[in-house]
């Protein structure tokens, strides 16, 4: 089942968390608030790297110092 929001749906729900969670001076003008959610929401995640290690190589862990000594 795929939940298909409306364009004015995403709009509304954008200004009504805009008027919600918004300060005081948000509240006063609600639609710029509103305006950088929708912004937000609707750019997407974009194409990310793999890995940002600039050799390719698996991360390796590193040498872990033994906290619990034998004795």
């Amino acid at each position: 089942m795929t939940n298909n929001v409306t364009d004015i749906e995403l709009r509304m729900e954008c200004l009504r968390l805009a008027v919600e969670f918004g300060t005081q001076r948000d509240i006063l003008q609600p639609s710029k608030l509103a305006d950088e959610y929708y912004k937000w929401v609707t750019q997407g995640s974009g194409k990310r790297p793999a890995d940002s290690r600039k050799d390719d190589e698996a991360k390796q862990p590193r040498n872990a110092r033994n906290v619990r000594t034998v004795g």
